[in-house]
């Protein structure tokens, strides 16, 4: 099954997520939004595993390592590049550096692909003016908060309308 490490994120934050959502799909550019229920911050992407009890296993080590702190959602940024816009996500953060301490050590204790913490907007199939949307965007931040005591080990599966996500195994910070 297709899994990753993650942390679902808050209503208020999906709130102020989504209104910057229809921002950017009014503005004219040809993307598809993540779904309300699917907003996380991706920790490690894992792809295929055979089974989850010793990645629950492995997790809940990591989140004995570390202790809960505050997360907050900034600036829209534009993977992989500015002239080549691929997603749209929001920055993730901590004051002490706690999110990436915690990414990095997932990643080092589970594996995976694990990129700089961020929260996913949408993909992009097609930006027209790549300039303006940057212009328009490049300065816009979501600017919420939120706790964060539990991480999860997520499955995806692939469904006609989109990713269906489903916790697996949640593990409490210390």
């Amino acid at each position: 099954m297709r899994c990753f490490v993650g942390i679902m994120v808050p209503e208020h934050v999906k709130s102020s997520a989504a209104a910057l959502q229809d921002r950017i799909v009014g503005s004219g550019i040809k993307c598809k939004p993540v779904e309300w229920e699917n907003m996380h911050i991706c920790l490690s992407f894992l792809g295929d595993v055979a089974e989850t009890e010793s990645l629950g296993r492995e997790l809940d080590a990591v989140a004995g390592r570390h202790g809960r702190f505050e997360v907050e959602i900034g600036k829209i940024k534009f993977v992989p590049s500015e002239n080549y816009i691929r997603v749209i996500v929001l920055e993730a953060t901590s004051a002490d550096d706690s999110l990436e301490k915690l990414r990095k050590d997932v990643a080092e204790t589970v594996g995976g692909d694990s990129k700089p913490p961020h929260l996913t907007l949408c993909r992009v199939k097609n930006v027209e003016d790549k300039k303006l949307l940057v212009e328009k965007f490049g300065s816009v931040a979501c600017n919420e908060r939120f706790a964060v005591d539990r991480i999860q080990l997520i499955k995806s599966e692939l469904g006609r309308s989109g990713p269906v996500y489903t916790v697996m195994h949640e593990s409490m910070l210390s």
